[in-house]
C-alpha cells in the first residue's frame, strides 16, 4: 500500500510540473508542434535527464529494480504514429491530457476518454497483434549497456549532462 501512495504523490508531483511549466497551454503545445516554442521541450528534456541519472543511481543503490522489456520494433512503431498523430490532433500527449483534465478542460476529458478507449480495444486486439505484429519482430531487451557492455551509469551520466546542457544553454525560442 505505502508503494502505491508514493506513486500517487509522485505522479502528483509530475502533474503539477506539467501544470505550472505550461505542459497543457494550447499554445505552448501549438509553438512546440511548429517548433517556435521550446518551453515544453526543455521541460521534457530536463525531466528526462534528471529521471535516466536518477534511476540509474537508485539502481546502483538497491533502491531501484531496472527491468527492460523487449524491443517489438513494428509494435513501437505503430504506437510511435499513433502517438504522434494522437498529439497532433489532440493536442495533448497521455501525460498532459491527464493533466488538462484534472483542470476541467473538455477537450482534455475528451482525448482522455479515447486514450482509455484505445487502451480497452488494444487489449481486446491483443491476442491477434502479438502473434501478427509484436512476436515476429521481437528483438529482446536490447539497451546501449548490452550493447557497448559497458555499465549503464557511464552512459547515463554523459546523456543526462547533455540534456541538461541544451535545455539550459542551447535551445532558444522567442519566449526566452
Amino acid at each position: 500500500m505505502a508503494t502505491l501512495i508514493i506513486g500517487f504523490l509522485i505522479g502528483c508531483a509530475f502533474g503539477a510540473i506539467l501544470y505550472m511549466g505550461g505542459a497543457t497551454s494550447y499554445r505552448r503545445i501549438l509553438g512546440t508542434l511548429l517548433l517556435k516554442d521550446m518551453w515544453i521541450i526543455k521541460l521534457m528534456m530536463t525531466a528526462i535527464g534528471v529521471g535516466s541519472l536518477g534511476i540509474y543511481l537508485l539502481d546502483m543503490g538497491g533502491l531501484a529494480n531496472m527491468s527492460v522489456k523487449p524491443a517489438y520494433l513494428w509494435g513501437i512503431a505503430a504506437g510511435g504514429a499513433i502517438f504522434g498523430i494522437g498529439w497532433a490532433v489532440a493536442g495533448y500527449c497521455p501525460g498532459t491530457c491527464v493533466v488538462g483534465s484534472a483542470e476541467g478542460k473538455k477537450d482534455a476529458i475528451f482525448t482522455l476518454l479515447g486514450a482509455l478507449a484505445g487502451a480497452f480495444l488494444f487489449s481486446l486486439a491483443f491476442p491477434f497483434l502479438e502473434s501478427t505484429l509484436i512476436q515476429p519482430a521481437n528483438f529482446g531487451a536490447v539497451t546501449l549497456e548490452s550493447l557497448l557492455g559497458i555499465n549503464g551509469i557511464y552512459i547515463a551520466l554523459p546523456f543526462s549532462i547533455a540534456l541538461l546542457f541544451l535545455a539550459f544553454f542551447v535551445l532558444k525560442d522567442r519566449y526566452d
